[in-house]
């Protein structure tokens, strides 16, 4: 009779022996541990990915503002220098009617004092309009008539040639901050170049972990932002009472939130307040309150530095709300942790959390 039991070749007593030594020893890796490790490994390098995305964005939000700010400058300029130009027209013109008065004088007394008059050589002169001053000035002393006198003339010729001064300053001031803003600009969109670039390098399952990072990190500050919100509005009462003076909520305040719901979907490019085209954060919030019958300042700096402040703790719908240091983005507050606002290049506008860790200050137009 022949056994059924099966005889282990060298080879296979090798291999039983090695099992039994890993399994004891803890040292065989299953397929499904090294594809988890690979896939927390992704997720490290897309959670990476995502704070260099965030960075990016808070150094373009702030170039952004800079660029914001040149594009003020600029237009408060411009009404300097035609305020400036008007005066300079109207001290020319002044002065051109005065010398015309002493002139008709002069040649009056010419007249009648004949060709030997004293006051001949004074017309012989060809000079400049200094000359043409000092001739009207001698001729209001030689004459002693009529109600202008050398003060005068000395005074309007004065400010005359200070106007002009002044004027020429501003329009090299112009020439100036148009060299800056272009500059801001170009810094601006280079950052945002590099923004797309870092985005267009995410290949493979790296798209959808980057994306799911980004929606999970969204969804933790949404819930942080209600929650609280609903801390601050518990304590409403009792932290009104600390504060003296806060301005009541403006009944326009809803005008300016419909005005900016109403662009929802507009992309965002700096510089622009342009409905239905595109805004920037502070050209969104100037646009939304100028609906609403509210002037505001072109850029977020300006806005938070002209209008009253509220403690972060009393916001309510349709007061501005600022981040960064220094100011480089506003939104307008919805209540409930939530704003309306144009984020960023490559974005939109759109409703979204608010991170309150991050807020520097609460305005409230109106």
């Amino acid at each position: 009779m022949f056994s059924t039991r099966h005889h282990r070749g060298p080879f296979g007593s090798v291999l039983v022996s090695l099992l039994a030594v890993g399994i004891m020893g803890g040292t065989v890796i299953s397929p499904r541990l090294a594809s988890a490790d690979s896939v927390d490994d992704k997720r490290r390098q897309a959670a990476n990915i995502a704070d260099q995305l965030d960075n990016l964005a808070e150094q373009m939000d702030a170039l952004g503002e800079d660029y914001a700010q040149s594009l003020t400058d600029q237009a408060d300029l411009a009404v300097e220098i035609d305020r400036a130009q008007a005066d300079v027209a109207a001290a020319e013109a002044q002065l051109s009617q005065m010398r015309g008065t002493l002139y008709m004088s002069a040649v009056t007394q010419f007249m009648h004092g004949g060709r030997n008059s004293t006051l001949t050589n004074l017309f012989a002169s060809s000079g400049g309009v200094q000359d043409s001053l000092q001739r009207s000035q001698l001729l209001s002393i030689a004459m002693n008539q009529g109600s202008l006198t050398t003060d005068s003339l000395d005074a309007t010729a004065t400010s005359l040639t200070k106007k002009k001064a002044a004027l020429e300053k501003k329009r090299k001031q112009a020439i100036s901050i148009g060299v800056v803003a272009n500059k801001r600009l170009g810094a601006a969109e280079a950052l945002a170049a590099r923004y797309e670039q870092l985005q267009s390098t995410v290949q493979g399952d790296l798209v959808d972990l980057l994306r799911e990072e980004r929606s999970r990190r969204e969804a933790q500050a949404l819930s942080d932002a209600q929650r609280e919100a609903g801390t601050y509005k518990s304590k409403y009462a009792s932290i009104q009472k600390k504060y003296g003076n806060i301005p009541k909520v403006s009944a326009r305040s809803q005008s300016a939130i419909k005005a900016a719901l109403s662009q929802l979907g507009v992309p965002y490019r700096y510089g622009m307040s342009a409905p239905g085209k595109a805004f920037d954060c502070s050209g969104l919030t100037t646009y939304a309150w100028g609906k609403a019958g509210v002037g505001l300042k072109r850029n977020s700096r300006a806005q938070f530095n002209s209008l009253p402040h509220i403690p972060k703790e009393l916001a309510m719908p349709g007061d501005l709300i600022f981040t960064g240091s220094p100011i480089h983005h506003v939104g307008i507050y919805l209540g409930n942790g939530t704003m309306v606002h144009a984020p960023r290049t490559g974005d939109v506008v759109k409703i979204g959390p608010i991170r309150w860790w991050k807020v520097v200050g609460v305005v409230r137009p109106g």
